[in-house]
Parts: C-alpha cells; structure tokens; sequence
C-alpha cells in the first residue's frame, strides 16, 4: 500500500472520529441541559417541599393557639372557682357589704356580689376600679344560670371602649343551689396574654420570616387577616385555584404574580371555632430559587467549556462497553441455557422473597395453578391455599415439609404434591421459600380407576359363583308359581290366590334381572367390536324407546354427525344407551322432560353426550355413582351406571359426569374413532 493510499485512510478515519467526537459532544450536551433543568425543577419541589411544612407548622401554630386560649379560660375559671367554694361555706345571712368588699380586696378584685335564687342581691359592692355596678347583660345571665344551671359558671369579658377597662365578670352557682356568686376582676392581663398568643399575632410574626412574603387567611367572604397590605386580590370563587383549594384536604402550590414579582404560593383549607373556613395563603420568596438557577447557567458554561474532555472520555468508554458487550452477550448465552432447561422442567419450581412475593417461577409452576407472567406477584394470590399460607410458612417452625392438597385451577380440580423449604440469610434470618409443586392428578385418577377395575374383578368372582346358585331356584320358584296358578285354582278367595301368585312371579322375575345385570357386571370382555354408524344407532335407540317416551312426555332429541363412525359392539352400545335412558328417566320421576344425544369428533376421539333436565348429580357423589350397589333411589340396584362405567373402560374410553344445559346431569363418553 503505497503512503497517499495511508494517508486517505488516515485521514477517512480522522474525519469519522471528528464525526464521533461531535456528535458525543452534541449527546453529552443534550444530557447535560436535561440534567440541569431536572436540578432546576428539584430545587423547586424542594421549595414546594419547605413551604409544605411551613404551612403545617403554621397551621399547628394556630391551632397551639386556640388551645392556649381555652387553657388561660381554664386557669381563670380555677382562680375564681376557688374564692366561691371559700363563699359558699358562709351562710347567706352572714353576708354584708363590708366583708364581700375585704374579701375582694384581699383577692385583688374589682368586686364581689351575691345574688339569691330569686335573683334579688343579697350583699355585694365594688372595692376599686371604675365598673359601679353589674351592667344589665350580666345580671340577664345570672337570670339564664339560674333558669339553667347545668353548666354553674359563666365567663364573661367586657372590653369596654377602651383597651384599659376590660373586666372579667365570673358568675357561679354554688353547689348547694341557694346563691349566685358574681366576680368583678381586672382583665387586662388575660387580654394582653391573649393578643400574644392568637393566630393574628402568630401570622405576624411568622409573616416577617425570611423568604416569607406574606400570609393571608381569606374566607368566601374576603380577606380575615393578613401579614401585610395585600392590595387588590380575586375572591375564591373568582379564582379556579382557589376555588379547587377550598374543596381539597392538602395543601396545593402554584406560582403566583403577586404585586408584581414571582412567588411560590402554597394554599391549605383551614378553619377554627372563630373564623370562619376558608383559606390560608402563604407566598414564598422564589430568590434563592433563581440564585440556584444562575448557578446552574454557570455550571452549564463549565461543563461545555470541558466538554472535549469528557468526549475523549466517552470514547475510551466505548471501545470498554464493546468488550462488555461480549462478556454479557456470552453471559446470556449461558442464562439461556439454564433458563430452558428450568422452563422445560416437568415440575413446577418457583422462588418467593420474604416479603412474600414471587421472584422466580418457570412454565410448569404457572401452567400447573393457571398463572401468567407470575414473576412479581404475592405468593397468597396465586397460591389460594390456607394450608400454604406465606405467614404460616414463615411462622412454623419446620425448615422443610410436603403436603399433597386438593386445588380448584380455573374451575378444575387438581391435586398438587407441594414441597416447601426455608431459605436463610447468611445472618440466619427468614429469607423467604422455595416451592417445589407437582400435578399429581392424573396419577391418582389412574389409582381410583385402578382400584375400581379391581373391585368389579373381585365381585366377577364371587358373582360368578353366586349368581348360577341363586338363577336355579330362582327358575324352580317361577315355575312352582305358573303351576300353582294354572292347575291348583282353589274355590273360595280365587281372585286373592291369584294376586299372591302373580306377585310371586313378579319378584322372581325382577330377581332373574338383577342376577342378569350383576353377572352383566361382573362377565369377562367378549365384545363382537365392528364398525357403527352412530347416527343410525341413535336412530334405532328412539325406535326402541319411542313408546315409553310418548306415555312419559319425555321430548327425545339426536343430534350426530351422519357420517361419524365408531368401531364398538352394538349390543353393549345399546345397553350402555338403555341404562343411561333409564337413569334419566328415573331421575325425571315420572315428570315430563328432555333427553338429549349428541356426538362429535374431538381430534382422534369421539365424544358422545347424553343429557336430562332432571335434577343433576351433585358434584359430592359424582365419584360414586359408578361403585356397584351405590345407589340414591328405593328401588334402584345400583348396578346399571357401573355396567356402563365396565363397557365403556373395556372399549378403551371413558366416562364421567358433569352439569347439563338442560339443568340435569350429563354424561360425557369418549371412545376412540
């Protein structure tokens, strides 16, 4: 390669990295602009934030404020409480103008007075002060205590036109109900204490806090009180803010031209038993908030004057990220395969925190409980097992335990194999679970059928013998009866010599049936399997029943596919037909009904369904009803759903029931196609 050939090279590769290094610069610019006016408007709700607790300290303030004034009421009403209980061991008799006036002295009081029930004074005067005698609305409240004397004691507080004469009238009804005593007190200290501690007082002085700019109360009626001369202001109503404030239970901020200059302003619903409810108003000084911001203009200049640096920086970045990019390209590929030999795992595996949330679970644990995406939810939510409890897990004191429960999933019933083991931090604390699930109920299907399977070999046996002893004598007792009635007729009570023979015959031939069914039951598979349509042996099966569903009222309807076939022998698919009919219209009792056929391929199988609009099978029974000798009616054996449950299961199908659409029970056959 010659050296031009370099050169062009070198020079296409300055030019891209010139390419690069700007356009980072233009990125890390872009960033950095974002980044400060995030700052600009952290600063802000950190201003929001202080002004926040301001207005909770303010309005804790006036609210300290109100309780400060029912305590001096308080204190008062103890100081003078005391100096009636020292009048009301005297008798009335014993009162005079002198005495009440030496005890007013002593207690530094304007005056004292005692008044009867009758409210006529008894005795009383004033000992110094300005106040000559009790004005007419005391003596009108005396009036009221005695009329109401619930509450014994009245204060009352007289500001009079000047602020020097306020003056305390104390009215009290003593204990034994035959005296009113009336206190006259200077009340100028009480006033002065008063204006020290109330919520004016309090906005003031709060007022002339730094970065404050002001405080106002204002109601719908206008402004109450404020810190300073707020000028022209819109009423609530006049304001959306305002009137969206007034209805809100938390303090709301804006920023608010006020006189002229910006200001943060923070708006909380307050009302006391003085003032009316409204608003408190509080403007915060945004200067500290534009000195923040002119540092960070500044902070801007800096960073753009350092910029190549930091892109020189980027670059050497870059040229890292490129070879973290392989380590975690290789970690995923290694995650991967970890992850589908988790996910293929036919158990059901999954990893709860100890809060009780779900952190890891692979296909088989959701697909077993009927969960999607699990990751992230509460263990009590997807595991809906009282057994399995998160804080019963936590709190028991086993590191590890199985149980195989009964679960409802999506309206089916299943039963789970569950394995719970504690894990522990490395301090020994409860660090959540792992749950080791697996569906075990197919195999416990297969046990029950198993179990049932062997029962019918059991009772074939016994039948086998049995039923042969039983059929002979069976046949001598039926014959000894037709005798009986065709040769032995007796003169006298014929017609009832008659009945007992017939009735005879009736048992015997009814025992004959149920020899019939049980050694039906109970016989070996000998099936004459051929293909069937059965859409034609549906049809035939209403030709036999057809008479029996007329007298009945029983509405017969077959819906199948003319062309499904199945290969089966015919005689056991009508007997399988013929129980089913009979239980239905056993269940119907005599009522008039519907009795439904279908049949329909599903995949390699044929599925044959046959419902009633009886009462159904509740679901507590359903697992018995094919036992033999299980039975809910008088008269049944208890034989025909079993020998249905046998010809089925030795055709290589199944039987089970569920609800129906007509409200009975329906019978669901699967047989292979």
């Amino acid at each position: 390669m010659s050296r031009r050939e370099k050169t062009a090279i070198a020079g296409i590769e300055q030019r891209y990295i010139a390419i690069i290094l700007i356009t980072l610069a233009v990125v890390v610019f872009v960033i950095t602009w974002v980044s400060i006016k995030e700052s600009r408007e952290d600063s802000l709700q950190l201003l929001v934030a202080q002004g926040t607790a301001f207005v909770g300290a303010l309005t804790e303030a006036a609210d300290n404020a109100i309780e400060s004034e029912r305590f001096f009421d308080y204190l008062v009403h103890m100081r003078y409480a005391e100096i009636v209980v020292e009048l009301a061991q005297m008798p009335l008799d014993a009162f005079t103008d002198r005495e009440l006036l030496q005890v007013a002295s002593a207690h530094n009081l304007y005056g004292i007075y005692i008044y009867g029930v009758d409210t006529n004074l008894i005795a009383g005067g004033v000992a110094r002060g300005s106040v000559v005698k009790p004005p007419d609305f005391v003596v009108n409240e005396i009036g009221q205590l005695i009329a109401n004397p619930e509450n014994n004691y009245i204060l009352l507080l007289d500001q009079g036109d000047s602020p020097d004469e306020t003056v305390h009238y104390y009215i009290e009804m003593t204990n034994n109900l035959d005296r009113i005593v009336l206190i006259v007190a200077d009340a100028h200290y009480y006033v002065n204490a008063l204006s020290q501690t109330q919520i004016g007082f309090l906005v003031q002085k709060m007022g002339q806090e730094a970065g404050v700019e002001y405080i106002i109360y204002q109601s719908t009626d206008g402004i109450i009180f404020a810190s300073r001369k707020t000028g022209s202001l819109l009423s609530i109503e006049s304001d959306p803010f305002l009137s969206e404030s007034l209805d809100s239970d938390s303090t709301r901020h804006r920023l608010y031209d006020f006189q002229g200059s910006e200001v943060l302003e923070l708006v909380h619903p307050f009302a006391t038993t003085t003032y009316p409810f409204g608003l408190l108003r509080i403007g915060l000084s945004l200067d500290a908030y534009a000195a923040i911001s002119r540092g960070y203009d500044r902070q801007m200049i800096t960073i753009s004057a350092v910029l190549f640096v930091f892109v020189v920086v980027v670059v050497l970045y870059l040229n890292t990220r490129r070879k973290r990019k392989e380590i975690a390209r290789e970690y995923r590929r290694m995650k991967s395969i970890s992850d589908k030999i988790f996910d293929q795992m036919r158990i059901g595996v999954a990893a709860v925190d100890r809060r009780g949330h779900i952190i890891l679970a692979n296909e088989a644990f959701e697909r077993t409980l009927g969960l999607k995406d699990s990751a992230g939810a509460v263990w009590d939510s997807a595991i809906k097992l009282e057994e399995l409890a998160f804080k019963r897990i936590e709190d028991g004191a086993e590191m590890s335990f199985e149980k195989e429960l009964s679960a409802s999933v999506n309206n089916e019933q299943k039963q789970l194999l569950v394995a719970i083991s504690k894990m522990k931090s490395d301090e020994g604390q409860f660090d959540g679970i792992v749950s080791v699930l697996y569906d075990v109920t197919g195999y416990r299907d297969l046990q029950r059928k198993s179990a049932r399977k062997e029962r019918l070999s059991e009772m074939g046996n016994l039948a086998a013998g049995v039923a042969h002893e039983i059929r002979n004598p069976l046949n001598t007792i039926s014959i000894a009866a037709q005798r009986l009635a065709a040769e032995f007729t007796p003169s006298e009570n014929q017609q009832e010599y008659l009945s007992f023979t017939k009735q005879i015959r009736a048992e015997t031939k009814r025992l004959n049936e149920i020899i019939t069914k049980f050694l039906a039951l109970a016989h070996e598979a000998n099936e004459r399997r051929k293909i069937i349509n059965l859409s034609q042996a549906a049809a035939d099966f209403r030709k036999l029943v057809e008479a029996e569903t007329d007298t009945l009222c029983i509405e017969l309807s077959i819906d199948v596919d003319p062309a499904l076939e199945i290969q089966a022998d015919p005689d056991n698919l009508k007997q399988v037909l013929s129980n089913l009919f009979n239980n239905a219209k056993e269940a119907l009792g005599g009522r008039p009904g519907e009795i439904s056929i279908s049949a329909r391929k599903v995949e390699s199988l044929v599925e044959i369904r046959f419902e009633d609009s009886g009462p159904g099978i509740s679901p507590e029974i359903r697992e018995k009803i094919f036992t033999p000798y299980y039975t809910t009616k008088e008269a049944g054996t208890g034989l025909g759903l079993p020998t249905v449950h046998r010809i089925i299961s030795d055709a290589g199908g199944e039987v089970k029931v569920e609800s129906s659409s007509l409200g009975g029970a329906c019978f669901v056959i699967t047989l292979p196609a």
